[in-house]
């Protein structure tokens, strides 16, 4: 149909542009980044799935008026971009990538392990290496018929404790992990949301012996117009995760303190 033409073209143009972006030998070999992103190969040049544009829809007046508040307020403290360490970001000083930041890609660090004990799931991040415990609902397994769709009996943490990397519950829906996060600090929130009010619906399922797609559906009705989902298909990678030692962090983090200290030196 007419509507389904238009967004595979919609799909073609994001594909043309970011493949674009890596052209040319400053970037790399042309094969390393561009064979990864082949409609034809089944890769995908977007991760937004929902609304079906491809775009994260429109943030909320009173987001922002909150962004707006907190950048004003960032500027009459007076304080410069690396006058201290808490001044650069979680990730420079090697905290977190927050969630849903650490299931996305990024320059590298792209792995993580998913592993499954009696009551739990257990997710370990490659960057910045942290962990997510996931209590799951034990009136549902994996595969079972009598599996429903509902919340943890356990309950989530008073919403007075809050994480970096947000308090989970899990729940098994047939073949399907179904995990929901709330409790998100708002140090490490997902892209300026309400950590109050965001919620993250997360899941996996296997859809070949070394793939399982993955999808996270953020809603936050405080920040964004409507709730939208992006997906991401995880490949099996016979090797052991790599750790993250954050050099990059180490080394750049005392860098930009310590130039900023010389040009602070320099114009007195």
């Amino acid at each position: 149909d007419v509507k389904g033409e238009e967004l595979i073209a919609i799909r073609k143009k994001i594909q043309a542009r970011t493949v674009g972006n890596f052209q040319g030998p400053i970037h790399a070999p042309d094969n390393w980044w561009q064979d990864n992103l082949d409609l034809h190969k089944g890769s995908q040049a977007w991760l937004v799935i929902d609304p079906p544009d491809g775009k994260i829809p429109p943030m909320t007046p009173e987001a922002q008026r909150r962004i707006a508040d907190r950048a004003a307020a960032r500027k009459a403290s007076g304080r410069g971009p690396a006058d201290s360490y808490t001044d650069r970001s979680l990730y420079d000083r090697c905290i977190t990538r927050g969630l849903p930041g650490s299931m996305m890609p990024s320059i590298y660090g792209n792995q993580f392990q998913i592993v499954q004990a009696p009551g739990y799931v257990a997710i370990l991040y490659e960057m910045i290496h942290e962990t997510r415990v996931i209590p799951l609902d034990p009136s549902t397994s994996s595969g079972s018929s009598r599996a429903q769709s509902r919340d943890d009996g356990r309950e989530h943490l008073d919403a007075k404790i809050r994480f970096d990397m947000g308090n989970a519950r899990g729940r098994w829906e047939g073949d399907t992990l179904v995990v929901t996060t709330t409790n998100f600090k708002d140090r490490s929130v997902y892209r300026n949301a309400n950590p109050e009010k965001l919620v993250l619906t997360e899941k996996f399922q296997r859809i070949a012996p070394d793939k399982v797609r993955w999808t996270v559906t953020v809603d936050d009705p405080s920040t964004w117009t409507q709730p939208w989902t992006f997906s991401l298909p995880l490949t099996a990678d016979p090797n052991p995760v790599p750790l993250y030692e954050c050099h990059e962090g180490n080394y750049g983090l005392k860098n930009i303190l310590s130039a900023a200290r010389a040009e602070e030196r320099e114009q007195k």
